[in-house]
């Protein structure tokens, strides 16, 4: 198994702690999104499916960390939920 752990999504930025909030990247729904500086793959959309095929081709699964809820950034930004009619 090959997993991305923790912070996968957050930007790298000088003098940030991880606990620090406002660097998720995030889409228009407040999900969380590979950033693009720390896995070039990512650019235009494409998530981790490059990493995964990747891995696979190696034998090996693929998987990713995520946490439960909504993210402080998505709450803080008022983002709507994908697919709630309110």
């Amino acid at each position: 198994y090959v997993v991305v752990d923790y912070l996968w999504y957050r930007r790298k930025v000088e003098g940030a702690y991880s606990n620090s909030l406002g660097f998720d990247v995030i889409d228009t729904w407040g999900r969380p999104l590979p950033d693009p500086q720390r896995w070039p793959s990512s650019r235009g959309g494409k998530g981790f499916k490059n990493v995964a095929d990747a891995v696979h081709k190696m034998g090996l699964k693929f998987g990713i960390h995520v946490m439960r809820g909504i993210s402080t950034q998505a709450v803080n930004a008022n983002t709507p939920i994908l697919d709630v009619i309110t």
